[in-house]
């Protein structure tokens, strides 16, 4: 409570509002409800002021007035409720009552007590219909069971739930509902029921259920499956009568349908064109949508008027590459009423529906390029295999797969007459229900008035796609071809070898239209297998008109004409077997044909008759003897080769059996000749190669020796000198006879020609064996044969020699070295043998060998010259030059001559080389001599080169070929041991050269031990001291002593003295000493090149000593 008398001066007084009266004195007391302040009671402005007492009466009055105020309140807050109450019911009813919301109401027991004006306007049911779970009757039957399952969940938990599905529309149809439940609780937060709001969401739901479809159901469909069912989806969602999808035609005029869905059911395939109907709007120009009336817009579509159809959607499928596919079609026959949720639709499922036509489109295309190649196949394969009778069976039905393939009303073939003025339709398929023309179309002229024929003729393809459309120039052809109801053609000619056989084609007589590049290929494929086919016709009906003539040819011919089956029995001979055998045609037929084969023979037929049956050898032709029937036998040739039944299969052999007899028993005569000697009978040198060869072989296989015996008869010249031919024939033949029956079984003895034989010892176990078998030849020739009263006595010389040979060598060889062998035992004194040396040949081939190599290495220039000078010791004058030959060898390097001139000494090959020296030393005279040095040159050269018989002519020859060189420019070195073999030649070979300027030295003198006497019959202008004793003369007396004697005679006789082998200058010396002032050696210059011979010869000079040796 408050109490002032005094407020202005009161420190608890606020703020008076203006225009309020001062207050001269308060007391206030608080209205209090359960503690609360609701409120005050105050008394002011009396003029005695107040005090406790008042208060004290104020107090209950103040309880009663808090009372009043809470009365008060409780009546204002309970008009309050029921305005607002009646303005919120009033609002509810009016949002209830609202035409875009669903509301209902449940109780606490979850049956329903309200269904708005909205909601029974949807459903088209009245309010009494759907209170309780009546409402539940327009859930459709496949949602109920999750309806009612959500519902009740959230009731039992007094909870907010959301639930969607197909509710009933008053239309009949269903739509989507989104259903958003929330629980009603009163003041005191008890659960009194629901309230429920919904909301139509069926263009969401479509879209959803088409996403979902496209993504989950439908994609592991394809095909019909497929569009079947995107057909039925739309149907549904869309509340439509029928869908469908259709391809546009080929010719791009009309729709063929592969499936849809409608009238509860699926819709089979069917075709419409284009024109007239709203389709042609929806092709290649987008969408189309007539939402009612389109049966009125289109009169002249009947399938719209006749179905009274209302609504149409067409949306078009176009593929990757822009050009149209087909479309989507959509009718129904109440009017489209939500024409955004049909193009949604519809565009969410044409891309991929657009997919699905292509990809079809493209596994049609393989299919139907599979089904091409099998076709081509099949159609060639089966005219191929066709027996002759049924060629126009299986032609008529490659016409028909043919023309079913290619769509077409009419395929056919035409041939053209021998002469070509005509033509024949020989063969024709017809589609049901078009007129065949086969009949009509025969001897048709094949002139050049039509377009068609003239282009047949070239060879080339006739393409008709439309045949109102022909050129001006193509006018008969129109003519024609229009009488026989044809609207499009393609032909294509049918030709062999540049020969026009006729032509296959194709006719479509129901409606125009083009022919695909696969079509054109496809008939030139049957085309090319027709030609063929009709060639073999031909070429069969020429055969059967020529077997009759045949049939009276093979019954006149010689040689017997036969088939026979796989088992070998005779199936048909011509008359000729009998006429050859003496058997008849009628009693073989039947037999085994091996019956009438010679026993030795049989085997050899039979494998030939086998491997052809097995398919081993195409033919075969083999001679046999065939029995006859009054005994003996004729040699007969048999050919046979296969006969095939109609499958391919083998089934027996055909062939001829040609009388050889006279031709054999020439080749026996003639083989007998080639072989064997006519005199003797013993196997001639052909035979003898073969037997030799073999046995040879043989050795080699039992690891046995082989000996050839050559065998020539002494004295058999003077026998046939002096008995005369026919007694040396005789004598031959004995002797031959007897050395065959010395020899054993399995040798051989065979004559070469006139008294030479050779005989092949085989299975020899060593070398000495054969000898006791070359004794016995011997022996034999050796007894005296009686002849014409005469005792004539003979003996051979034997050459040796076996095999195998540590070398390889063949037959050729063999008989050359027993040939080798005879002479040896002949020159050693006849009647005897020799045995073949294989080692000295071996020397003997290796030292032709070195020889080939020599000549090739002179004659491929591998040979050069080089030069060592000849000097003056004490004066240092270059008085000479000798030639001295290398072989610049491709392995061995440079060779001196030691390594090669051993091995041409004796043979013509030293002769060859000497004069090549000499032909190079001259060359080499005149070039230095041109350069201004005159050098002489000295050559060596052996005794046999020297003692040729023509030495002197080519010598001369050589020296005329060079004019430049000076008499004396030339000297000849030989050895002095050669030299003093032939003294008296040498000596006249020695005075013709030096006639014609050619001097002559004798190389390496003192080793011959030449007399006095020889050496002066010996006119030699110089002696060369051998080096062997200048080498020595320095620490042997014996050399010193000798070249001191050398000297003398060379004074004796008035000889030039030049010593070789001066090495050392002490060498030099002590010559000097000696009176030897010439001199070569390695101390002075070793070999050289000749472009070197001119710098040296200017800058070398003698060592001091020399100079300075008193003379």
């Amino acid at each position: 409570p408050v109490i002032s008398n005094q407020p202005g001066l009161d420190p608890r007084r606020g703020g008076v509002p203006s225009g309020h009266p001062p207050l001269r004195a308060f007391l206030g007391l608080p209205l209090l409800h359960g503690g609360q302040l609701i409120g005050m009671i105050g008394l002011a402005n009396a003029p005695r002021g107040y005090d406790e007492p008042v208060l004290a009466e104020l107090e209950p009055m103040a309880a009663t007035c808090a009372s009043m105020i809470i009365a008060l309140r409780v009546e204002q807050e309970r008009n309050a409720a029921q305005l607002a109450l009646q303005e919120s019911e009033r609002h509810y009813r009016t949002l209830a009552n609202s035409k875009s919301a669903l509301i209902w109401t449940a109780g606490a027991d979850g049956q329903c007590t309200y269904f708005n004006e909205p909601w029974l306007q949807f459903t088209g049911r009245r309010l009494e219909q759907e209170l309780g779970d009546g409402w539940m009757e327009g859930v459709h039957p496949e949602d109920r069971a999750h309806c009612l399952g959500t519902y009740e969940h959230a009731l039992g938990r007094r909870e907010a739930f959301r639930m969607e599905y197909r509710l009933r529309h008053a239309d009949g149809g269903y739509r989507w509902i989104s259903d958003e439940g929330n629980p009603r609780f009163d003041g005191a937060g008890n659960f009194i029921g629901y309230i429920g709001f919904c909301s139509d969401v069926s263009e969401r739901k479509r879209i959803e259920l088409a996403l979902d479809a496209l993504a989950a159901r439908y994609a592991f469909l394809s095909g019909v499956a497929f569009y079947e069912a995107v057909s039925r989806h739309l149907v549904d969602a869309l509340e439509l009568d029928r869908v469908f999808i259709g391809e546009l035609s080929r010719d791009g005029l009309g729709i063929e349908v592969r499936a849809g869905w409608g009238e509860g059911g699926p819709i089979q395939p069917f075709a419409y064109a284009l024109a007239d109907s709203p389709c042609d709007g929806t092709i290649g120009k987008g969408a189309c949508l007539y939402p009612r009336e389109v049966w009125r817009r289109f009169p002249r579509d009947r399938a719209l008027v006749e179905a009274r159809i209302e609504g149409y959607v067409g949306t078009p499928l176009v593929g990757r590459d822009g050009r149209p596919l087909g479309l989507i079609v959509g009718l129904t026959r109440h009017p489209l009423e939500d024409e955004a949720a049909v193009r949604t639709l519809l565009d969410i499922f044409d891309d991929r529906v657009a997919a699905e036509l292509q990809r079809e489109r493209a596994e049609a295309v393989l299919n139907r390029r599979i089904a091409f190649e099998r076709l081509v196949a099949r159609i060639s394969s089966e005219l191929i295999l066709a027996r002759p009778e049924d060629l126009d069976t299986h032609l008529a039905r490659a016409l028909e797969e043919l023309g079913s393939f290619a769509e077409a009303d009419r395929a056919y073939v035409f041939q053209v007459t021998p002469d070509g003025s005509f033509l024949n339709n020989t063969h024709e398929w017809c589609a049901a229900g078009i007129e065949p023309q086969i009949e009509r179309l025969q001897n048709v002229p094949f002139d050049d008035s039509m377009l068609f024929c003239r282009t047949i003729k070239r060879f080339g393809f006739v393409d008709y796609p439309s045949i109102d459309e022909l050129p001006a120039e193509a006018a008969v052809d129109r003519a024609v071809l229009l009488a026989q109801a044809i609207q499009s053609l393609l032909a294509v000619p049918m030709v062999a070898n540049q020969r026009l056989l006729g032509f296959i084609g194709l006719d479509s007589v129901r409606k125009p239209r083009s022919w695909l590049d696969e079509e054109k290929t496809l008939v030139t494929l049957v085309g090319n297998a027709f030609t063929g086919v009709l060639e073999r016709k031909r070429a069969d009906e020429s055969v059967r008109a020529s077997e009759a003539r045949y049939r009276s040819v093979v019954e006149s011919v010689k040689e017997v004409i036969f088939q026979v089956d796989a088992a070998g029995r005779w199936v048909f001979l011509n008359r000729a077997w009998a006429d050859i055998t003496g058997y008849e045609v009628a009693q073989s037929l039947g037999a085994n044909c091996l019956e009438h084969v010679h026993p030795e023979d049989r085997d050899a037929q039979q494998e030939m008759f086998d491997q052809i049956l097995r398919g081993e050898a195409a033919s075969g032709a083999l001679p046999v003897r065939y029995l006859r029937t009054g005994g003996g036998y004729r040699w007969l040739e048999v050919s046979a080769r296969p006969v095939a039944d109609a499958d391919g299969r083998v089934v027996g052999l055909s062939g001829t059996l040609n009388d050889i007899t006279n031709q054999k028993e020439h080749e026996s005569r003639l083989e007998y000749i080639a072989h064997y000697d006519p005199l003797t009978g013993l196997p001639n040198r052909v035979l003898l190669n073969d037997r030799l060869q073999r046995g040879m072989a043989q050795a080699r296989r039992r690891g046995q020796q082989l000996a050839v015996a050559y065998i020539d008869l002494d004295g058999f010249k003077a026998v046939n000198d002096t008995y005369g031919h026919q007694v040396g024939d005789q004598l031959l033949t004995t002797v031959a006879a007897r050395m065959k029956t010395t020899l054993r079984e399995g040798d051989t003895i065979s004559r070469l020609g006139g008294d030479e034989f050779v005989a092949v010892l085989i299975d020899l176990p060593h070398t000495e064996s054969c000898l006791l078998l070359t004794q016995r030849l011997l022996a034999a020739v050796a007894q005296p044969v009686l002849l014409a009263g005469h005792e004539l006595k003979l003996s051979a010389s034997v050459g040796l020699t076996m095999f195998p040979q540590p070398e390889d060598v063949d037959a050729d060889q063999l008989l050359r070295q027993a040939d080798l062998a005879m002479y040896q035992a002949k020159l050693a004194g006849k009647n005897r043998y020799h045995v073949f040396d294989t080692v000295h040949d071996r020397s003997l081939r290796g030292q032709h060998a070195n020889l080939a190599r020599i000549r090739h290495g002179l004659r491929g220039g591998e040979f050069r010259i080089v030069y060592q000078p000849k000097v003056n010791m004490r004066t240092g004058a270059l008085i000479g030059v000798e030639a001295l030959v290398r072989w610049l060898h491709p392995e061995q390097g440079e060779l001196e001559p030691a390594s090669f001139l051993q091995a041409v000494e004796g043979d013509p090959l030293a002769i060859e080389l000497g004069d090549w020296v000499i032909e190079q030393a001259l060359a080499q005279i005149v070039a230095w001599k041109r350069e201004g040095l005159v050098l002489p040159v000295s050559v060596n050269i052996s005794a046999h080169h020297l003692q040729a018989p023509d030495f002197m002519v080519r010598l001369q020859s050589a020296l005329a070929r060079h004019p430049a060189v000076w008499p004396g420019g030339l000297e000849l070195e030989v050895l002095e041991t050669s030299a003093l073999e032939s003294i008296g030649q040498m000596s006249r070979i020695v005075e013709s050269c030096a006639a014609i300027g050619v001097s002559f030295a004798l190389d390496d003198f003192g080793t011959g031990y030449s007399s006095l006497a020889y050496l002066k019959r010996l006119p030699a202008a110089r002696l060369k001291i051998d080096q062997v004793f200048v080498r020595g003369m320095l620490e042997g007396t014996e050399d010193l002593a000798i070249l001191k004697a050398i000297l003398g005679l060379a004074s004796a006789f008035r000889r030039e003295v030049i010593a070789e082998g001066v090495e050392l200058v002490e060498h030099g010396e002590l010559l000097l000493q000696l009176g030897c002032e010439i001199a070569q050696g390695y101390g002075i210059a070793r070999p050289m090149a000749a472009e070197q011979i001119p710098d040296w010869a200017a800058s070398w000079s003698p060592p001091p000593s020399w100079v300075l040796t008193p003379r």
